[in-house]
């Protein structure tokens, strides 16, 4: 029995515009992010050709700085598009290559077709049960590569040489290449975000239907964990604080519906989790090549 299938990963990139933090007045009732003293000015002059932004009457508008500071100086100083940048990879299955040992960042493996700045997926015991992890190489020496930081599920992986592996994270298409009735498929999507929004940001996915040929489907999990000789298919995210979703705590099936993967309360630099997925079929699938998309969707917290 032999089962190819693949799917489209879209990621998303939104700007938005709020408030940065400045010194600020409040109460039950009112907030003022900042204030300048000035005479008046217009948040809606335009033509066909632009739109003008302006303020009238600035007392000691400017730029200053030093040893400890940097002042931006009036109103307009305070109105800045705040971004979120979002990037998805996926596991290049192909890329696979055996991890020996893992001391610290640095882990023992055949570096060949990796560079300075690959983010990679290290995988303890590769399978159904398996314990991953994420991050981005800094350095590479012979039969080693160094990883800035490891972004994990609560749990960094134990690496010993044994069914323990390497991944490439790149790309939108993610293959799970051979699926058979005698085991469950992994592969790992991983996510960076950077933002500059104070409240966080939230990811979301949703899919385009099961996993499907013509007519035939391997149906979305739903006892909460993806089985050998079981038609089924799901994932799992890094992030194991989400409110809203049980990707935090078992597998999960993909739906039409929005459902949250990532949640996070403050603002990051290159922040990273990662989604587990898993496909089993049994033997009575039809072979064929099954697909279907998913998209991952994210938002800034206010």
């Amino acid at each position: 029995m032999r089962l190819y299938h693949g799917w489209i990963i879209f990621a998303i990139l939104l700007a938005f515009n709020v408030s940065p933090t400045h010194a600020e007045m409040s109460s039950s009732n009112f907030q003022i992010k900042w204030d300048t003293i000035s005479q008046g000015g217009s948040e809606n002059a335009s033509s066909a050709s632009y739109r003008l932004y302006d303020t009238v009457g600035n007392i000691g508008a400017g730029s200053s700085s030093g040893s400890t500071f940097n002042l931006q100086a009036g109103y307009r100083a305070g109105v800045f598009d705040q971004t979120i940048l979002f990037n998805v990879l996926s596991q290049v299955t192909s890329s696979e290559r055996a991890a020996m040992n893992l001391v610290g960042n640095i882990i023992t493996t055949d570096p060949s077709g990796l560079i300075v700045g690959n983010l990679v997926a290290l995988i303890q015991d590769k399978g159904q049960t398996q314990v991953a992890a994420v991050g981005q190489i800094t350095s590479i020496g012979v039969g080693t590569v160094t990883i800035d930081e490891f972004a994990d599920g609560g749990t960094l992986p134990t690496i010993d040489g044994t069914n323990d592996v390497v991944y490439l994270l790149e790309g939108e298409t993610l293959d799970f290449q051979e699926l058979t009735d005698t085991e469950v498929k992994t592969a790992i999507i991983g996510m960076e975000v950077s933002t500059d929004v104070v409240g966080g940001y939230t990811v979301q996915v949703f899919d385009d239907g099961n996993l499907r040929i013509g007519t035939e489907e391997i149906s979305d999990v739903l006892d909460g964990s993806v089985t050998v000789g079981q038609t089924e298919y799901g994932g799992r995210s890094s992030d194991t604080t989400i409110s809203d979703s049980t990707f935090d705590t078992q597998d999960t099936g993909f739906t039409t519906d929005f459902q949250t993967v990532v949640e996070k309360n403050e603002a990051s630099f290159s922040d990273r989790h990662f989604m587990t997925l898993k496909a089993s079929i049994s033997s009575a699938v039809e072979n064929g090549t099954y697909s279907h998309a998913l998209s991952f969707i994210i938002s800034g917290n206010f």
